[in-house]
């Protein structure tokens, strides 16, 4: 029995929304999977979750999820958790894998470890309250000013660009991106800002994709950059083999070395001397119509079906 038989024959289920402040672009990638998995005679059920409540009541019948929940809830562990005391098969990373995925600052803390290059940073916990902690990870020593002039705050475990400044010498102050950031997460990642070129490397399976140029709209890819269409520009990256080869081989590392698997993203800057920053992973990737996956698999000849059905199939392994 081939794999869509399989499929057909398997009672499936579709998950989106959530709960967390990236509900709206769940919502577009579970309908744009949906659509694709009607387009390919595959039978589902396609639930709208929008409280940890619901996940926890989802029945135990169906066989295999397609989880198309971004950030919290859906890629810091939680739907995985669910689904595995369920025993129901799922797209994408596992629990623990996406757990750490999601937190900025343990992902870096790991790559640091291993030598894999990504920005200096400082690590701030409890931010906000009397008992904010700051902990530097320099490859200078632990003076934060080591960050240089401009840096980058952002909340750990969130995506989409949501609660991110860039505070650059007399534009901006770290505590007003701080309280900003705070709204999404009491813990902060400050780090140092790279000048240069954003590229994001796709992985599907045990290939990794063709990176893409990101030329934001604006000052960085953003939230708004990201969904509005607001003229930021996706293009296949320009790189030589010799360049090619290695950003693909920090990706790759990147991805594995934090246990995931099947499906994913890795976000890079390349600075002004050709150098690979990483920057984030990204467990559930976004699947709407400006998404940079299925931009990045047409460049491997694969449609956006071939992709729904590519990540369905890979969970049953």
């Amino acid at each position: 029995m081939d794999n869509k038989s399989l499929l057909r024959k398997s009672n499936i289920l579709v998950l989106s929304g959530g709960w967390s402040a990236e509900r709206e672009i769940s919502i577009r990638s579970g309908s744009a999977v949906a659509d694709a998995l009607q387009r390919n005679d595959i039978s589902f059920t396609h639930i709208d979750l929008k409280s940890k409540e619901d996940a926890q009541d989802l029945s135990e019948e169906y066989d295999l999820a397609f989880i198309a929940l971004h950030g919290r809830g859906g890629e810091d562990g939680f739907i995985q958790e669910v689904l595995e005391s369920k025993s129901i098969k799922y797209t994408g990373s596992d629990s623990k894998s996406c757990k750490v995925s999601l937190n900025k600052i343990e992902a870096k803390k790991i790559w640091r470890d291993l030598l894999l290059p990504t920005p200096d940073f400082v690590e701030i916990n409890q931010a906000g309250t009397p008992n904010m902690k700051l902990t530097p990870h320099l490859s200078g020593g632990d003076d934060i000013t080591a960050l240089d002039k401009t840096f980058v705050v952002k909340p750990a475990n969130e995506g989409s660009s949501y609660g991110i400044s860039i505070v650059r010498p007399g534009i901006g102050s770290l505590e007003g991106a701080m309280k900003k950031a705070s709204q999404f997460d009491s813990s902060i990642l400050v780090e140092a800002f790279v000048e240069g070129r954003e590229l994001t490397v796709s992985i599907l399976d045990d290939e990794v994709l063709h990176p893409i140029f990101i030329q934001p709209s604006g000052e960085f890819y953003d939230f708004e950059s990201k969904y509005s269409n607001s003229g930021t520009k996706y293009i296949k990256a320009d790189l030589s083999n010799e360049k090619l080869e290695e950003i693909k081989d920090y990706a790759w590392h990147a991805f594995s070395t934090l246990g995931c698997k099947n499906w994913g993203r890795v976000d890079f800057i390349e600075d002004e001397e050709g150098n690979f920053q990483i920057i984030e992973v990204n467990t559930v990737p976004g699947l709407t119509e400006t998404s940079l996956f299925p931009k990045a698999a047409s460049y491997a000849g694969l449609s956006f079906d071939e992709v729904v059905m590519k990540v369905l199939q890979l969970s049953c392994k």
